[in-house]
C-alpha cells in the first residue's frame, strides 16, 4: 500500500506526533532515518494527517518543540539556581505583602465592629450573591482579603506561607500574584453560581488552593525540571489541611474547587520566567 512520510524528527518529537495522530484514528509508524525517525502513514491519510498537525502545531512542528525545549531549559535553570534550596527566595516579598494586607484588613474589621459581623464583612467587601447581582462584581476580588474570625485568618495565612514559596520559586513573584488573584476570583465566581443570595463568603482559600493547583500544573508540564519536589508534595497536603481545618464551619467548597481548577489550568499554560528576569525581581 502506498505510504507517505515526514521527518526526520528526534525520538521525543516523533513519539508525540504518533500519539497525536493515533488520537485522531490515524495509524502511523516510525522508521529510522539519518538524523532521527521518519513518521510513515498511508497515502490515503496523508492529507488529513497534515491538517491535524497544522492545527496542533500552528507555528510548525519544529518551532513548537524548539519553544517547548527553551521553556524547559528556563525552568531547569531557574530550578537549579543559587536560591533553589531557600524556603523564602528573593521573590517572597509578594507572600509577605499578601499576608500583611490580609492581617491589616482583619485588624480593621475587628476595630470596625468584629470580623464575624455580617454588616462589617459587607462593608469591607465580602462576597454576597444578592450584592453581586446588583453589579458589585468587584467583591469577587475584595473578598480574597477578608477573613471571618481568627482561625480562618491563621489557617489561610499558614497555608499561604507553606505553599507560596514553591510557586514563587517556579514562576516568579508577578506570575505568582497573577495566579493567586485569578484563581481566587474564579473560585468566588463559581461559588456565586450556587450560593444562596443572602450567604456571605470571604477568605483567601480559593486563591491558596489555586496556588496548589498551579504547582500541580507546573509539575505536569515540566516534569522533573519544575521546582516541585517530594517534600513540597507533603507541604502541599499539610497546607490543604490547614485550609480545611483552619476555616470556620460553612466552608465554601465551590470556591475551593473553582480556585483549584483555575490554578491547575494556569499552571499548565504559564511559562516559567527567564532566569535573568526572575533574579531581577525586587528583594525588599
Amino acid at each position: 500500500m502506498p505510504r507517505a512520510s515526514s521527518g526526520p524528527y528526534p525520538t521525543q518529537i516523533a513519539d508525540e506526533i504518533v500519539l497525536v495522530l493515533a488520537a485522531e484514528g490515524i495509524a502511523a509508524t516510525l522508521e529510522p532515518a539519518a538524523g532521527g525517525l521518519v513518521i510513515v502513514v498511508d497515502d490515503a491519510e496523508a492529507r488529513r494527517a497534515e491538517g491535524i498537525l497544522a492545527d496542533e502545531y500552528p507555528a510548525g512542528v519544529g518551532r513548537a518543540f524548539a519553544t517547548r525545549a527553551a521553556e524547559q531549559a528556563a525552568a531547569r535553570a531557574w530550578a537549579t539556581g543559587p536560591e533553589a534550596d531557600r524556603w523564602f527566595g528573593p521573590g517572597s516579598w509578594v507572600l509577605f505583602l499578601l499576608t500583611a494586607v490580609c492581617v491589616g484588613v482583619f485588624l480593621a474589621e475587628e476595630r470596625a465592629g468584629g470580623s464575624e459581623v455580617t454588616s462589617v464583612l459587607l462593608r469591607f467587601g465580602a462576597s454576597r450573591p444578592a450584592h453581586v447581582r446588583t453589579g458589585e462584581w468587584w467583591r469577587f476580588a475584595t473578598a480574597l482579603f477578608i477573613h471571618i474570625g481568627p482561625r480562618h485568618l491563621l489557617g489561610n495565612m499558614a497555608a499561604l506561607l507553606v505553599l507560596g514559596p514553591a510557586l514563587v520559586a517556579a514562576l516568579g513573584p508577578w506570575r505568582f500574584l497573577a495566579v493567586y488573584l485569578l484563581a481566587g476570583v474564579a473560585g468566588n465566581a463559581l461559588s456565586y453560581q450556587v450560593t444562596p443570595p443572602d450567604v456571605v463568603s470571604a477568605g483567601a482559600s480559593g486563591a491558596i488552593l489555586g496556588v496548589l493547583g498551579a504547582l500541580g500544573g507546573q509539575r505536569l508540564r515540566f516534569a522533573a525540571s519544575a521546582r516541585y519536589r517530594g517534600w513540597q508534595v507533603i507541604a502541599a497536603l499539610l497546607a490543604y489541611l490547614a485550609v480545611a481545618v483552619g476555616a470556620e464551619p460553612g466552608v465554601d467548597t465551590m470556591a475551593h474547587l473553582g480556585g483549584l481548577a483555575a490554578g491547575l489550568a494556569l499552571g499548565l499554560v504559564i511559562p516559567p520566567p527567564r532566569p535573568r528576569e526572575s533574579r531581577a525581581s525586587p528583594t525588599s
